[in-house]
């Protein structure tokens, strides 16, 4: 991609006419297309870190969601995303620089480099500290809108589109939801046997000596040698 969108310059100065993709996979190789991989990591992985938590933040803490039951419109979810891609993409301008010095192919007089850190050391020693963030602020205008609507095209498509083996939630009967007719008494009973039942599934259950259980008709525990 990176050397697709510099074809123009390179034939302009070179005085050639541009070449597609084939040439350049020919040109690479295989091995040749994953030059730079090591950089991009250096650049997604601290990226995803910033953008997630502070994606998450900003919705819970500036805009109030789950808060008395609030769940955020189209126009908040998508400025949560936008508002926590603009420090995630600018901070993680320098490895962007360098993974784009490395796939970029050199022309006659500048420099070369030998990987992730001869890069690195060149540029600083070359160019200087604020060559790593050059093309930041390009990156904020691109990235924001971006990562923006793709987080809220995955939250509008978890919410109509569920996965389709989860388990539901269980239920807790009420009074309406029992029919109406039932004493409220005897559903808050069920309800609150079913919850005992859930935190241990051995409830009314006694352990003999010998590591068994019983279990009597009426739900008491008994062990052998009891009167029944």
């Amino acid at each position: 991609k990176i050397r697709l969108q510099v074809q123009g310059e390179a034939a302009k100065l070179e005085g050639a006419a541009p070449r597609g993709a084939v040439h350049i996979i020919r040109q690479l190789g295989l091995l040749g297309l994953y030059k730079g991989a090591t950089a991009c990591l250096a650049r997604d992985v601290p990226f995803s870190a910033i953008y997630f938590p502070a994606y998450a933040h900003l919705k819970k803490d500036v805009f109030g969601e789950g808060y008395n039951g609030k769940k955020l419109t189209f126009g908040e979810m998508l400025m949560s995303a936008a508002i926590a891609g603009m420090p995630a993409a600018y901070l993680a301008t320098p490895a962007d620089v360098i993974k784009t010095r490395l796939q970029v192919e050199a022309r006659k007089g500048q420099s070369t480099y030998k990987g992730l850190f001869d890069c690195a050391q060149k540029i600083w020693r070359e160019e200087g500290f604020r060559a790593f963030f050059k093309g930041g602020p390009a990156r904020v205008v691109r990235s924001s809108p971006q990562f923006g609507f793709t987080l809220v095209a995955y939250e509008y498509l978890q919410k109509y589109m569920p996965y389709p083996f989860g388990e539901e939630p269980k239920k807790l009967e009420t009074l309406l939801t029992s029919g109406g007719s039932e004493d409220m008494s005897r559903v808050r009973a069920r309800n609150a046997l079913k919850i005992l039942l859930d935190v241990h599934g051995d409830f009314g259950k006694k352990i003999t000596p010998g590591g068994g259980s019983q279990l009597s008709p009426a739900g008491a525990s008994i062990t052998p040698g009891e009167s029944q």
